[in-house]
């Protein structure tokens, strides 16, 4: 009954309160929302979250982040946040998040956003090419050594280019299944013997012969 009047109200502690507490509630019963319900949501607590606070948004970005009905408004707002604490949950996990919002989000914001994003279940190829051209030797790491990463061929040269000065980048790039043949070749003619063993030594069978021959 007082939902109206919270939202008018310029009380922090209240705000706060209602936005912790409206997330909660629709984390616990997400699963028998219809539509309505989540319109519903989404136009109160985006209406919420134009005064609260950074640990307020962060917390309710961690409720949404792996709901796959979460209110769209509300996700797309607290993505975009500056702060790593707040859009950290969903670039890490929100199934919401589309291949065109990473890029932009990967083009716009500094090494941290670059770093969640590498870390997601699925990294598509437009997505992998802009952390490799923008991201940091951690994010590059981080790219490399997730399977659900996907490369475009010029983004497997870069990895390989990058991998000349940097061994745990090489082992991981050379550990990779997808990795072509020839790019494996020059990733081994190019690291260092200790990074060659190394390679050998953690490959699977397969690839293991691979690196044999």
């Amino acid at each position: 009954p007082d939902l109206e009047e919270i939202v008018r109200s310029v009380n922090p502690e209240r705000r706060a309160l209602a936005v912790r507490k409206l997330g909660e509630l629709f984390a616990q019963g997400a699963a028998h929302f219809n539509p309505q319900h989540v319109a519903l949501f989404d136009g109160i607590l985006k209406g919420l979250l134009s005064q609260a606070d950074a640990d307020v948004r962060a917390a309710l970005a961690g409720q949404l982040a792996a709901l796959v009905n979460a209110p769209p408004l509300v996700v797309r707002e607290l993505v975009f946040d500056a702060e790593i604490k707040v859009a950290g949950p969903l670039l890490r996990a929100s199934p919401l998040i589309d291949e065109p919002t990473l890029i932009e989000i990967a083009r716009m914001r500094g090494q941290p956003h670059l770093l969640a994003i590498s870390q997601r279940v699925i990294v598509p190829e437009g997505v992998t090419d802009v952390l490799l051209r923008r991201g940091e030797r951690d994010v590059v790491r981080s790219v490399a050594n997730n399977a659900g990463a996907l490369f475009s061929t010029q983004g497997y040269k870069t990895l390989v280019q990058r991998s000349a000065d940097d061994g745990m980048l090489a082992v991981a790039v050379g550990q990779r299944d997808d990795l072509p043949t020839p790019l494996l070749q020059q990733l081994l003619s190019e690291s260092a013997d200790i990074v060659r063993r190394k390679l050998f030594q953690t490959a699977n069978p397969a690839r293991r012969a691979a690196i044999a021959r």
